[in-house]
């Protein structure tokens, strides 16, 4: 797992995002979180218990979970005193027929992605946003990409981990091409029939296109 600070100038709260597989930090570096220290997890080949030896200093500490950050979250961090979880574009169960990206459809790009690269998948990712996205520099190769979907694919079969924490909301995007809406909608409603749940018919997989919604979810 890697670790990176997009902000550390010694804000009283944090914010945590845990992002998703063959993500890096520039997809959330232009949202504008103010009043907050912000670090992104990320890269999840070698997988550990989150640490942060400063994490005292911290008012408060919120976490966004995107994709399958979220079942990383839980792996990662079960012991953090989180003030609010939220989830975007995701589930604790991510390899899943009912409650995540059926299994069919994550062999296949299991099976594939070595020799077709991830073009395809980032365009069905990221929507309208390709075209930006496309321009970040990529700092992994793609036989890195792929050793992290395999270790990805290995902790999706193993038990679920059950943190100290709830999840407080679950952002559904209802173009994400990657997470069906439905699953996801299907996993929240028997997870916590009184969670907060935001469905968004425009947007896709990649949440952070606009940020303003994921601003409105920091708010009670």
């Amino acid at each position: 797992m890697e670790k990176r600070w997009l902000v550390k100038t010694g804000h009283s709260d944090l914010m945590i995002f845990a992002l998703g597989w063959a993500c890096e930090p520039q997809s959330v570096a232009h949202i504008p979180l103010k009043g907050y220290d912000v670090l992104c997890l990320y890269d999840y080949r070698h997988p550990e218990t989150f640490t942060l030896p400063e994490i005292d200093a911290y008012r408060t500490i919120d976490l966004m979970a995107w994709s399958f950050g979220v079942m990383m979250a839980e792996r990662l961090c079960p012991h953090l005193p989180l003030r609010r979880a939220i989830a975007l574009n995701g589930t604790p169960r991510p390899v899943d027929d009912h409650f995540g990206i059926p299994v069919r459809s994550f062999r296949l790009t299991l099976r594939s992605i070595g020799a077709a690269g991830t073009t395809l998948f980032e365009q069905r990712t990221y929507g309208d946003s390709y075209a930006t996205a496309s321009t970040w520099p990529p700092s992994r190769s793609l036989d890195d990409k792929v050793e992290e979907l395999k270790t990805l694919a290995t902790l999706a079969d193993q038990p679920p981990i059950v943190p100290d924490w709830r999840w407080h909301t679950a952002l559904i995007g209802g173009q994400d091409a990657i997470f069906p809406p439905q699953n996801q909608l299907a996993y929240w409603q028997a997870y916590d029939p009184s969670i907060r749940i935001l469905e968004m018919p425009e947007v896709p997989h990649y949440p952070f296109g606009d940020f303003r919604p994921i601003l409105s979810l920091l708010h009670p």
